[in-house]
Parts: C-alpha cells; sequence; structure tokens
C-alpha cells in the first residue's frame, strides 16, 4: 500500500548553498517511502524542476513544482547593515529581523490547468529576479499580484513568514495584519497555512519558535481563527537525517561565517524526508497542543487528509503540463524586405510546416543530385 503523505515544501541543492540532496535522490527517497507525488520547491528560482520532473516520471510518481521566495512587507523590517565579508547579519532569519518567505505552488486545477499554473511560477519567478539585486531576488505583493489574484498558483504561509513571526512573539493580532493583504490578493481556497515542527525544543530567549510543536500549533490557531486550511510540511532540506551536518556547511557558506555552534540554524537532524507514519506523529503531536477540538489522532487524520486534498490538486503531468517528450519546433521571425507577406503565409500555414517543407525540398534535392551523379558519363565510362 502507497504512502498517502505528500511533502509539499522540499529544497534540493538546486537552492543555492542551501539544500543538499540532489532531485533524483529526494525522488528515490520518497519511493523508497512508496509515495506517489513529491514536491520541489526550490529558493529563489526552479532551477531543479525539470531534473525533478524527470527523475520523477522515470520512477512513476508525480511531481508537484514550485518556488520558495523572499517577499519585502509593506513595512520594511528594522535591520543592520550586513558586514561587506559576512557575520551575523547576512540571511537573517524573519524573527531576528530578516526578510520574510513565502512558498508558492503551480496549480494544477486552476483556470489555466497544469500549463497555466507551472507557466505563472515561471513568469512570477522571471519578474521577481528582473526586479531585485542580482542573486538577492526578492518579491513584493504589488508584482506577485497578476499572478496571484488569476488562481494559478497556490500560497503556503509557513513559519518563515510574518504570520511565523507574531506567532513567535505570540502576537495574534500582528499575525492577522501579515494575513490580510493576502487574503485580498489571493482566491480563498487557494490560500494556506503552513505548520511545520521539526520538535525543536525551547529557545534561549524562553520562546517556542519555528520549528517547535508549539508554534506550530499557535499558527494552526490563527488560521482557524480566520477560516484558512492548514497544510503540515517539514520544511526539507536533505533526504536523509545523515545528511544534516551538510546543512551546516551550507549554512556557514552561504552567510560567510565559521562553522560553529553559534551560527547553526537546526538543533537537531529533524529537516529530512520522513515518512508518513513519521510525519503523522508529529501532525497528532501539534493537533494535542492546539486543542483543536475532538481526538488528536482524528484532528491529524484530517490534517494529513488536506496536505493531500492539496497535492492532488498541484499534481502535474510531465508531458500533457510541462512539455517532456514532446517535439518543439522554433518559430521564426522573418525580415527584412517582403517579411509581412513572408510573415502572414507562415502565420497561415500548421505549426511547423515550414520546417517540414524546407526538408521536404532538400530532400528532393538530394535524391535530384545523386541521379544525375548515376547517369553522367564519367560514372558509367571505364577510366
Amino acid at each position: 500500500m502507497s504512502d498517502p503523505f505528500v511533502h509539499l515544501h522540499v529544497a534540493s541543492g538546486y537552492s543555492l548553498q542551501y539544500g543538499a540532496s540532489h532531485p533524483h535522490v529526494l525522488v528515490e527517497w520518497a519511493v523508497e517511502q512508496e509515495m506517489d507525488t513529491l514536491a520541489l520547491t526550490d529558493r529563489d528560482g526552479a532551477y531543479g524542476a525539470v531534473k525533478h520532473a524527470l527523475a520523477c516520471r522515470s520512477a512513476g510518481i508525480r511531481p508537484v513544482l514550485g518556488v520558495d521566495l523572499a517577499y519585502a512587507p509593506s513595512r520594511a523590517p528594522s535591520t543592520v547593515r550586513a558586514p561587506a565579508r559576512g557575520g551575523a547579519f547576512r540571511d537573517l532569519a524573519p524573527e531576528r529581523g530578516g526578510l520574510p518567505r513565502v512558498t508558492l505552488l503551480a496549480h494544477a486545477g486552476g483556470p489555466g490547468g497544469g500549463r497555466g499554473g507551472w507557466a505563472a511560477i515561471c513568469r512570477l519567478v522571471s519578474a521577481v529576479q528582473l526586479a531585485g539585486e542580482r542573486g538577492s531576488p526578492v518579491a513584493d505583493l504589488d508584482l506577485l499580484a497578476p499572478f496571484l489574484g488569476s488562481g494559478d498558483v497556490m500560497v503556503l504561509l509557513g513559519p518563515a513568514s510574518l504570520v511565523g513571526t507574531a506567532a513567535t512573539v505570540r502576537r495574534d493580532d500582528l499575525a492577522l495584519t501579515a494575513l490580510a493583504p493576502w487574503r485580498e490578493l489571493v482566491p480563498a481556497g487557494n490560500l494556506l497555512v503552513e505548520l511545520v515542527s521539526h520538535r525543536r525544543g525551547r529557545q534561549p530567549s524562553g520562546d517556542w519558535g519555528p520549528g517547535t510543536s508549539a508554534h506550530a500549533a499557535r499558527m494552526a490557531g490563527i488560521a482557524r481563527s480566520v477560516g484558512l486550511g492548514t497544510v503540515l510540511s517539514n520544511a526539507v532540506r536533505y533526504a536523509d537525517r545523515l545528511d544534516a551536518p551538510t546543512v551546516d556547511v551550507l549554512d556557514a557558506a552561504r552567510r560567510l561565517v565559521p562553522l560553529d555552534l553559534r551560527h547553526l540554524d537546526r538543533s537537531n537532524a529533524e529537516g529530512f524526508l520522513k515518512s508518513g507514519k513519521q510525519m503523522h506523529e508529529v501532525a497528532e503531536e501539534i493537533c494535542r497542543l492546539a486543542g483543536l477540538g475532538g481526538s488528536a489522532v482524528h484532528e491529524a487524520d484530517r490534517l494529513l487528509a488536506r496536505t493531500r486534498a492539496v497535492a492532488d490538486r498541484c499534481a502535474l503531468d510531465p508531458r500533457a503540463d510541462l512539455g517532456l517528450g514532446e517535439v518543439h519546433f522554433p518559430e521564426f521571425t522573418p525580415s527584412g524586405r517582403g517579411a509581412r507577406a513572408r510573415s502572414a503565409t507562415a502565420t497561415a500555414r500548421p505549426r511547423g510546416s515550414g520546417f517540414r517543407s524546407a526538408l521536404t525540398t532538400s530532400c528532393r534535392r538530394s535524391r535530384s543530385s545523386a541521379t544525375r551523379r548515376t547517369s553522367s558519363p564519367s560514372a558509367t565510362s571505364p577510366t
């Protein structure tokens, strides 16, 4: 029996200095867990999307594609300028003054279908990259609005968003304020709160911050208070828990700081591609702390069912939605004298007919040339 759980937030090694596993390794690990669907949401771009889709097609599982982007809130957080050679203020977490992040998924059940959802992800990534600084793309709601309002994109606000930051300081009012602009832009069914628990302990400050079950439970309560749906993810950065030390090296390299306990983001090795059974245990713990009513087991089943439903809405067909395996002919734009007439003629022809006509003409010329060489006297007379 296949594992119904689907990881919706997964970074691969194509997330520069962040993810630790290649897409095909993540897919192989998911197949070992008997999962039939797996998402890839690399940071700042869809760099590993094609590799992931090809690996999923080879393994016989469905791909879900998206992106994890930093976004600028309406009121920029007060930050200290980063040292030129790196240091403690480079790539800060949102609760420490850094930029919040949002996960966006291509919606296969939207108005444009799978092709429309994937096209929306590609176009919004391009728009964000062009608008931001090289190597540090930052989105804003005005830039994302045309893509989010169409219904072709699913939005996951997790612990790295401003909602998560507000939950850390136990300010539900700030969380509702952070949700307001998203609720205005995104169709109700496409906006979700992402719950993540790596079962971390209490922070030195005394807060139950991101990665703790208590933090995830508080976010579940915030979502319920405004009628938003929730999904469970593990914010995966590596396939196997044994790969956890690799992300320590990546974090130090990204921030240009010494590899030291002071600079570690993780306090355990729970950010791996867990099985459905392991994620069910996490869901039970979150639901028990959230006190959502009913038994924790029943509420955990409902949480996992909602996560599965979102995955089914976002699962893509590598051939029909992404065009993998199809033949694509280049489209030519004529120029120079007579270009307008040739352009009108080319427009009236079926796609690819110009290429086929040129190929047919070339073959006829080749056959004609071969016939002339065979029938010429030099080819038949003795030397």
